[in-house]
């Protein structure tokens, strides 16, 4: 039997270890916190430091693969290891998903669509670039920023200060031009070793307070611009050597920037770069090496779930591609924390599940502690269009609250 190892033991490691048990290997753990969804689910579980070089080298030796269902990993110990299993995706593609000036960096490189971007070290550049880079921008750290964290909006030179006032003196941080957001995207790309490549349909999201809110399929956008993202996001994959998934995040503007090349002495800085297509201009945000949180209406509203696929190339089983299933538009809504503490219950009372017919899938992920803005788990609702299954989702998780 295989061993494969998943870096990560909460929602995404729990759902891709059981895409593998599905496939008749053995999923292996190593995961910091005890409590981890995928400590309680699973029997081979290794509790240990990402900075445990020892233990991440006999975890490694036991596998036959390894890959990781986040991006925060400290890579240095990672890349110390010189014996062991394979990591899919490797060290290299993980280093630049983890660095923000490394991913822009790459885009620019790549020649793949991207906003304005500068880099400024410390509070004094900061405000010294500030005025040439131009407003609004957001102002977001290097490293370690997800769900809105890190990051800060500067609408104009007014609101400079009190933003500055918040940073270390001697920080990095990325600038990035703030554009006139119409949709936000995202598209999953599996590739294997053997040169297998799948990609999945275009997810429209939607998030509320930086957080992933509700995700569409399919995406409600012409068909030539969904081929373009497609499109682009392979290119990506390709670009960066992935193998395993790439999750590409989009953002699409109905207006191009009007930001001229800078002239600025930050650090480093590109003017921006966009794609215009079906009435959109395209930029592209952010990656994810890993499964998606937008990726897990994949398990219902597709042939083979973005779980499924990653399970297959590290067990180097021949990938399908993945097609949507019908009939209808599928949406699936992440559950927060305030959920759970909305109800002042520890096990959430889905009762009126009844009341719901268009939920076709609940799935809570084990988490000990709700907290706000925590996510704890996920549905999904089936519906003949996007307004129907949209509306069904708001209006479940609003009964939930209720």
């Amino acid at each position: 039997m295989k061993r494969i190892g998943v870096l990560g033991g909460g929602q995404l490691g729990t759902m891709l270890a059981g895409a593998i048990h599905d496939l008749g290997a053995e999923a292996c753990i190593y995961e910091p916190d005890a409590a981890a969804p995928a400590c309680a689910r699973f029997r081979n579980v290794v509790n240990a430091p990402w900075t445990d070089a020892d233990a991440l080298g006999r975890f490694f030796s036991s596998c036959d693969a390894v890959t990781y269902e986040m991006e925060h990993i400290d890579t240095r110990a990672l890349k110390a290891l010189e014996t062991g299993a394979p990591l899919l995706p490797n060290v290299s593609v993980l280093e630049t998903a983890q660095d923000r000036i490394h991913e822009k960096t790459f885009l620019e490189r790549a020649g793949l669509p991207h906003v304005a971007f500068a880099v400024v070290r410390g509070r004094d550049e900061l405000l010294r670039v500030a005025g040439s880079f131009g407003f609004p921008f957001i102002i977001k750290t290097v490293r370690g920023g997800y769900d809105g964290k890190g990051q800060a909006f500067v609408a104009s030179a007014a609101g400079l200060g009190p933003v500055a006032a918040t940073l270390a003196a001697d920080g990095v941080y990325l600038l990035e031009e703030a554009i006139d957001l119409a949709l936000e995207a995202s598209v999953i790309v599996g590739r294997s070793p053997r040169g297998e490549e799948v990609v999945f349909p275009v997810f429209e999201n939607v998030h509320t307070e930086h957080i992933l809110d509700l995700t569409v399929v399919p995406a409600r956008i012409p068909p030539e611009l969904a081929e373009r993202l497609q499109s682009i996001a392979l290119e990506a994959a390709r670009a960066l050597d992935v193998h395993g998934l790439l999750t590409t995040e989009f953002f699409l503007s109905r207006t191009a920037t009007q930001r001229p090349a800078m002239s600025t002495n930050a650090t480093a800085h590109a003017p921006s770069r966009s794609v215009a297509v079906g009435g959109h201009h395209v930029y592209v945000n952010e990656f994810a090496p890993r499964p998606h949180n937008s990726g897990h209406v994949t398990r219902n509203a597709c042939t083979a779930s973005q779980y499924d696929v990653l399970a297959r190339v590290l067990l180097d089983v021949p990938v399908a591609s993945p097609a949507l299933v019908g009939p209808g538009v599928f949406c699936m809504g992440n559950l927060l924390g305030d959920i759970w503490l909305a109800q002042g219950r520890r096990d959430l009372d889905l009762s009126s599940l009844r009341q719901f017919p268009e939920v076709i899938d609940v799935v809570l992920y084990g988490k000990r502690d709700a907290q706000p803005r925590r996510k704890m788990g996920h549905f999904v609702t089936q519906a003949p269009d996007a307004d129907r299954a949209i509306r069904a989702a708001k209006a479940f998780r609003h009964n939930l609250l209720a």
